[in-house]
Order: structure tokens, then sequence, then C-alpha cells
């Protein structure tokens, strides 16, 4: 039985490892059509050329594992039902979930490298891949920036921050005003000055004066030529290069989540970010879920290309759903969870209903 588990498993990763290749390949041969005259215009190395594709392959390899999962499925299983092996198995006594099994194990596998990588290279090499695109051929100069003009912050000790510029490489403030709040979040101070200037570990305001209120008004004003106050920013916190959402690990978008939080910032957003990047690599175990079931029903009424067009016609189904839900989701329809996850949950209950029906003659038994 081990044996036939390990036969099961091997050629479901020959296929997939074929499928996704294959996939791969098609993907970046359309987008290199598209791509190449911009690169040519701008009489770019040819090394960069050949480097904004390398590092483009780890994440069409992220995006096209569900499909591929799915292909290889349908096709391991058209395969074996083809050659009468999976009657063979049966007829050892092995159940469908026994045959399977290595299947599902394999895409639960591959969902968690998929995960992996969206954590620790894809988003390094998405950067990269970004920074020569949009910088260095259609010369962006906003791209990858540390934003410098009219910044608002909402500081950790909840004071509020307006800055006309910032100069990350001398650590200096211009035209700053800091609103701090009182414990019922009335203002009890405000800050204004011409300039701050972070040395050793502090900031020091330059010429500017702090007024004092309470509930009636202003109490006091006093001017100051040079003054540090006890403020909870520092220069790191000012110093944030922009970052695309596919350009973030999972640990970068729910930091940056927490942090806006702090700051009053609508994050409805970036937690679609990331339940979609959280959800979208488990889409193959639920593509591999349903064309288990899928595949070797629709054997038993056409060959292979019969069931790899019903499965697609289901994947396809599955892939409208996923981007209608996200798409809701943006809208605020649904929240972040259920936009996310609700397709998931529905096809693997879809999945679990098949097995649990492999037995019907109808194609979609109810």
């Amino acid at each position: 039985m081990m044996i036939l588990k390990k036969y099961v498993l091997f050629m479901f990763l020959k296929v997939y490892l074929l499928t996704v290749t294959g996939l791969i390949g098609i993907y970046l041969i359309i987008d290199f059509f598209e791509r190449v005259d911009e690169f040519m215009a701008k009489n770019a190395p040819l090394i960069d050329l050949v480097s904004y594709y390398v590092y483009k392959i780890p994440f069409i390899a992220g995006y096209m594992a569900p499909q591929s999962v799915l292909l290889a499925t349908v096709i391991t299983l058209a395969s074996l039902a083809r050659q009468n092996e999976f009657t063979a198995m049966k007829a050892c006594g092995i159940s469908v979930t026994g045959i399977t099994f290595p299947i599902l194990g394999a895409s639960v596998f591959i969902s968690f490298l998929v995960l992996a990588s969206s954590e620790y290279i894809a988003p390094i090499t998405t950067q990269k891949m970004n920074y020569i695109f949009l910088s260095k051929v259609r010369e962006n100069l906003n791209y990858g920036k540390i934003p410098q003009n009219n910044l608002w912050l909402k500081a950790k000790d909840h004071s509020i921050w307006s800055i006309n510029s910032f100069d990350p490489k001398k650590s200096i403030l211009k035209k700053v005003i800091i609103l701090i709040p009182d414990k019922d979040y009335s203002i009890s101070q405000r800050i204004d000055a011409q300039s701050a200037i972070w040395s050793v570990d502090k900031w020091y305001f330059i010429d500017g004066y702090v007024r004092h209120f309470d509930l009636k008004g202003l109490v006091s004003t006093e001017y100051f030529e040079s003054r540090s106050f006890p403020v909870s920013e520092t220069p790191t916190d000012f110093a944030k290069v922009s970052k695309l959402p596919e350009e973030m690990s999972l640990t970068e978008m729910y930091t940056t989540i927490q942090v806006q939080t702090q700051e009053g910032k609508d994050t409805s957003q970036k937690w679609i970010d990331l339940h979609r990047s959280l959800s979208y690599p488990f889409i193959s175990i639920v593509l591999a879920l349903l064309a288990i079931p899928l595949s070797l029903r629709s054997s038993r009424h056409g060959g292979l290309l019969f069931c790899v067009g019903v499965n697609l016609a289901m994947g396809f189904v599955f892939s409208f759903l996923y981007a209608l839900s996200i798409s809701l989701g943006r809208g605020g329809t649904f929240d972040p969870i259920m936009a996310a996850w609700g397709p998931n949950l529905l096809f693997t209950a879809l999945g679990f209903y098949l097995l649990l029906t492999m037995d019907s003659e109808k194609a979609f038994p109810i």
C-alpha cells in the first residue's frame, strides 16, 4: 500500500512540476512581448531585462500554484483511471481516500511553500523587479521614495504631527506643528516650530512657541529659540519607504495595519490585502479537493480532455467568485475575512460533498 501511495505521489509531483513550469513559461513569454518594447525604447541593458524576468518567477510561481495543482490532479487521476490502475488499486482494498491522500498531502505542502515564499522570497524579488521596471525603465521618480512633503502622523503617544517637509538624510523637519491631547482627547498643548533637528536621542525644536490650553481656551504662550520636548517619534518613524502591497511580507502588512490603526487611518483595504495574501495559497488545497471527485466521476463518461474541461470550468467558477468576493470586500459589502476566506470555505464544503457522493452516477448529485 505504501508503494502505491509513493507511486501516486511521484506521478502527481512529476505532472505538477511539468505543469507549473509550462504555465510559468507561457506567462513569461506573453509578458515578454508586452514589455520588451519599453525596455528597448529606453535602451535598457540586457542584464536588466534578464534580471526582471528572473525576479518575476517567484511571484508567478505562487500565482500559478493553484492552477498547476488543479491540472496536475486532473491529469494524474485521469491517467490512473484510463489505464485501469485506479480500479486495480481499489480491488486491492485501497479506498479512494487512501489513493488520493498523497495528492492532498502534496497540495497542503505546496500551499505552505507558497505561503513561505509570500513571507520571505516573493516580496524581495518583487521589489527588485519593480525597481528595474518602474524606476529604471519607466523612470517613475516617486517609486520607492521616502515621503518628504506634507506629512501627517498620529504618534505612539496619540499626539498629531503636521510636517511641511522632512529631510531623511539630515533628520531635519521643517515647519512642525504638534497637537498633544489630554486624557479626554481635548488639545492640552500645541507646539509650533520653524524646524526640528534630531541630535543623539531627542528632537530639538528651533524658533517656535508652545501654547497651553484648558477647557476654557488658551492659558499661556511660551516662545523659545531652541527647546527639547518629550515626544515619542524618531526619524525612523518618518523615514519609511512607501511600498506596494505585493512588495510587503505578511509580517510587514500586519505591522503596517497596526501602526496605521494607531494613527487613526482607515485600514479596511489593507486588511483585505492581508487576508487575500493569506487565503490565496490555500486555494491549491481547495482545487485539489474539488478535482479529485470531479476527475474520477467525469472519467467514467469521457477521456482526458473531458476531465480537464470539467475541472477547468469548475476552476473558472471558483476564480470568478473569489475575485467577486474580494471586490465586494473592497467595496465594503463583505468584511475582509468573509471576502478572502468565504469562497475557500464554500468550495471546500462542495469538495467534501462530492467526495461523499462518489458512488453516484450523476455528474453533480443533488
